[in-house]
C-alpha cells in the first residue's frame, strides 16, 4: 500500500481514540476496509470531518513505521440528514455497515457501489427501510457468490415447483427442499421466492422499485434479516435493534 492514499470511502463506524482522536472504520473504493484515524478530530475544525455514513473523496497517510493509517483530508458528496433523523434509517444503515464490515469481499468497488446505492435509496425514502434491508442482504449475497438461483435445491439439484415452499439448509446456509433442509421452521414462500429471483436480474435502484404489498414485504424482511445473520456468521449488534422495530 502507498504511503499517500487517494480514494473514495465510506464511514462505517466511529469510535474514540484517546482523549482528542477518532478511530473510524471505512470501507474504500479501491482498498476495501481499513481502520484510520483522525487525529485532533474531537475538537477544533476537525470535529465535522467525515461523519458517520457520509461518502468522501478522501486523503489518507500510511505511516508503514508505526503501523497506522491517518484521514487527512476528506470533502463528502454525501452527508446524511434523513437517516439521522429517523430511528429505523439510522438502525438499518448501522445494519447495513456492520454486515458489510463483518462480510468483507475480494470485490471492494462492488461492494462500494452497492452500499453507496443503499444510503442514498435510505437517505431519499426512509420509510422504506424494510425493502432496501432486504434487497441490500440479498445483493451482498449475491455478490459473494453465495446466492442460489432459488430454481432448483442447491443439494439433490432438483428442479423446484411453481407454488413449492423452500425451507432452509444450515450446513449450506441457503434455502433447500424440504428433504434436504436441516431447518424446517424457517419458509422461503413461492410468492417471496418469485420476489427475489425477479429482483435479482435488476440493478439495486431498480430492484427496490419493484413493488410489494406491505405483509410480503414483512415476510421477505424478516426472512433476509435471519438469513443475513446466517450468512455472516458472526453476532451482528445492529441486528438485535432492527428485529426489534
Amino acid at each position: 500500500m502507498e504511503r499517500n492514499i487517494h480514494t473514495k470511502a465510506i464511514v462505517l463506524s466511529v469510535r474514540r481514540f484517546g482523549e482528542l482522536h477518532k478511530a473510524v472504520t471505512l470501507l474504500t473504493q479501491d482498498n476495501g476496509l481499513l481502520d484510520v484515524i483522525i487525529f485532533g478530530s474531537r475538537k477544533g475544525k476537525k470535529t465535522s470531518i467525515a461523519p458517520l455514513f457520509s461518502i468522501s473523496d478522501v486523503l489518507l497517510y500510511n505511516n508503514t513505521t508505526r503501523k497506522q493509517i491517518s484521514l487527512v483530508e476528506a470533502v463528502s458528496s454525501f452527508i446524511p440528514i434523513n437517516i439521522t433523523e429517523s430511528l429505523e434509517a439510522n438502525f438499518t444503515a448501522s445494519f447495513m455497515c456492520e454486515l458489510v464490515s463483518k462480510t468483507e469481499s475480494d470485490d471492494s468497488q462492488t461492494t462500494f457501489a452497492l452500499l453507496s446505492e443503499a444510503l442514498k435509496a435510505l437517505e431519499e425514502k426512509p420509510d422504506n427501510y424494510k425493502t432496501i434491508t432486504s434487497l441490500f442482504i440479498w445483493s451482498l449475497i449475491n455478490l459473494s457468490g453465495a446466492a442460489p438461483d432459488l430454481g432448483v435445491c442447491p443439494i439433490c439439484e432438483k428442479p423446484y415447483q411453481e407454488e413449492q415452499v423452500l425451507y432452509y439448509s444450515t450446513s449450506l446456509q441457503v434455502p433447500s427442499c424440504k428433504d434436504c433442509a436441516d431447518y424446517l421452521d424457517f419458509l422461503l414462500l413461492p410468492g417471496m421466492r418469485r420476489y427475489l429471483r425477479y429482483t435479482l436480474g435488476k440493478t439495486f435502484k431498480e430492484a427496490i422499485e419493484v413493488e410489494i404489498n406491505e405483509k410480503a414485504q414483512d415476510r421477505v424482511y424478516k426472512y433476509m434479516l435471519f438469513w443475513a445473520k446466517s450468512f455472516s456468521q458472526t453476532n451482528l449488534k445492529t441486528l438485535t435493534a432492527l428485529q426489534s422495530l
